[in-house]
């Protein structure tokens, strides 16, 4: 969720007081993905020499996408220079790549000039569409060879948008090996290795059939698969083993709750 505060300024050029948005702006932009929120919070600051009552808050042309929330009990005085916060306006759109509009009015004491009303414009922004690489199963055990040079695919795919996984790493060779480093080739702060068991320490030896697991963090900013390789470093080998890894956060339309609420 992404939150802007939308602040109206109670100003006092000569007697009276005006009121404007976001220093003279009477248009507040939303953009929000289809089933997602953004939400703006709205504050009323008071930069004039005398006190003003804030009586009501009135929704004009109000879509039903737009609402409200965690409005104060109003009437509600600011003295000079004293802020408040209105509550919250949030877009939650429904329809992908449409427009809305909606329509807010702050009602004070002693009454403003025309000019109160808020505009707020909501554009609904569609999910990327995405290929769905089914998830290695938790807990898989995947074939680990120096000379192979190349492994698996190996997918991560959580409902979150910071979820962790593990997987088991096998010596299918004939011959043991000593593991010296495993990382990502790219440091993209979106994967991190965050644990090797049973020790975690390297350099270690695996002998033939034995296995080691190591336990992976994916941080995601949007819902689109992200790739990075995992290399796996062998004292017996000039190149590391690589292993392509996919990590998808699953778009809010295959949320449980997202489901429910189709149905």
């Amino acid at each position: 969720m992404v939150t802007i505060a939308a602040i109206i300024q109670f100003c006092a050029p000569a007697a009276q007081a005006q009121i404007t948005v976001l220093s003279g702006k009477k248009e507040i932009l939303f953009r929000s993905k289809i089933k997602d929120s953004e939400c703006q919070p709205l504050i009323a600051e008071n930069t004039t020499n005398a006190s003003i009552t804030i009586e009501g808050i009135e929704t004009g042309a109000w879509s039903e996408f737009f609402e409200l929330n965690d409005q104060p009990i109003l009437p509600l005085t600011l003295a000079p220079g004293e802020s408040a916060n209105l509550g919250y306006v949030c877009f939650r759109p429904a329809v992908a790549d449409k427009e809305y509009r909606a329509t807010l009015r702050v009602i004070t004491s002693p009454k403003q000039p025309a000019g109160n009303e808020i505009s707020f414009q909501g554009v609904s922004l569609g999910e990327a569409k995405v290929n769905t690489v089914p998830a290695t199963a938790l807990g898989a055990v995947l074939a680990l060879d120096p000379k192979s040079k190349e492994g698996t695919l190996i997918s991560m795919i959580g409902h979150d948008l910071n979820f962790m996984r593990s997987y088991t790493f096998k010596n299918t060779s004939s011959a043991s090996y000593t593991v010296t480093d495993i990382d990502f080739q790219n440091i993209d702060h979106q994967f991190e290795v965050t644990a090797i068991e049973p020790d975690g320490a390297f350099p270690f030896e695996v002998s033939p059939g034995e296995s080691f697991s190591v336990r992976f963090a994916y941080h995601a900013t949007e819902r689109v698969p992200h790739t990075n390789t995992l290399l796996i470093s062998t004292g017996e080998s000039k190149e590391p083993v690589k292993y392509e890894v996919r990590g998808l956060a699953l778009p809010l339309s295959e949320m449980e709750w997202n489901k429910k609420a189709q149905k």
